[in-house]
């Protein structure tokens, strides 16, 4: 069952990019790694689920989501930046901070009663619990995991490099490159498990033209 699950799972990051840094410091708690990686020339935070590392290894990782003034309860340490990262499956490789976009907070889409996948990434806490509607580009979508549906939306918006928005349904998707109404509620810090952890996703989520 535990490989099943992992498979499925894997089926969700299959496009990501992969990085790679080597661990300067680390810290567990919580059921967490974080770990300040040299990547190049950039050093910066990363979290993962608890795993056996040390300093100066080196780690490959993929690109969960980016968190500003994250404060981890448990370390009771706040991190001004830190990488959401999970386990490393694509052979693509790419530098991650120097393609880092300008933040664009306005959705291409934008019109009353929506907001902008920026706007959500940047004031997640505001937003927590409640139910949202985005309006964007279906870019991704996955079948039947976890009993699950799963569809990638973009607006065009990006809050540092923030700009994929992630929802879960028991609804039939629409097709990809479609232009959609998504509305769910938004949950926060969600894991399932063997690395893939959202910091921000959108579950229980409807879907209209």
């Amino acid at each position: 069952m535990k490989k099943i699950l992992f498979t499925l799972l894997l089926a969700l990051g299959l496009n990501a990019a992969t990085f790679t840094g080597v661990i300067q410091e680390k810290l567990s708690s919580g059921g967490y790694t974080y770990m300040k990686v040299q990547e190049g020339k950039n050093n910066y935070w990363i979290a993962m689920t608890q795993r056996d590392v040390k300093v100066g290894d080196t780690i490959s990782y993929t690109e969960q989501g980016w968190m500003k003034n994250f404060h981890s309860k448990t370390l009771n340490r706040t991190f001004e930046n830190i990488l959401f990262a999970g386990n490393a499956e694509s052979k693509v490789k790419r530098p991650l901070i120097e393609e880092r976009k300008s933040s664009k907070m306005t959705s291409d889409y934008a019109q009353e009663g929506v907001i902008s996948i920026a706007e959500l990434f940047a004031n997640r806490d505001k937003y927590v619990g409640k139910i949202i509607t985005i309006k964007g580009k279906v870019t991704k979508t996955s079948n039947a995991i976890m009993k699950l549906n799963w569809l990638h939306i973009n607006d065009g918006s990006n809050f540092q490099n923030m700009d994929d928005l992630v929802f879960t349904s028991t609804q039939t998707l629409p097709k990809m490159g479609e232009i959609i109404y998504a509305k769910g509620l938004v949950v926060k810090d969600k894991d399932f498990g063997y690395g893939y952890f959202y910091p921000l996703i959108i579950q229980e989520a409807a879907f209209k033209k």
